[in-house]
């Protein structure tokens, strides 16, 4: 089984960092944002190069694009 520890701390940090976003609307937060989110991303497709079909990076990359969700719907009010 693989370990995403990694990923999930990744996802940690952009959750916080929406959050943060929701909170405090100003462009610095949305930028720290879009980097983690970015980060994300980029060590999710790195996994499924190796892990395709794995439960755990699916449920990790469905957690990012919740986060995108609302990330788009922070910047919509920005």
């Amino acid at each position: 089984m693989n370990s995403y520890t990694h990923i999930k701390e990744a996802l940690q940090l952009a959750e916080q960092a929406v959050y943060q976003g929701q909170m405090n609307l100003n462009g610095a937060n949305f930028q720290n944002a879009q980097m983690h989110l970015n980060i994300v991303q980029q060590q999710i497709n790195e996994q499924k190069e190796s892990a395709s079909g794995d439960k755990e990076l699916r449920r990790m990359e469905e957690h990012l694009r919740h986060l995108r969700e609302a990330q788009q719907a922070i910047q919509q009010n920005f």
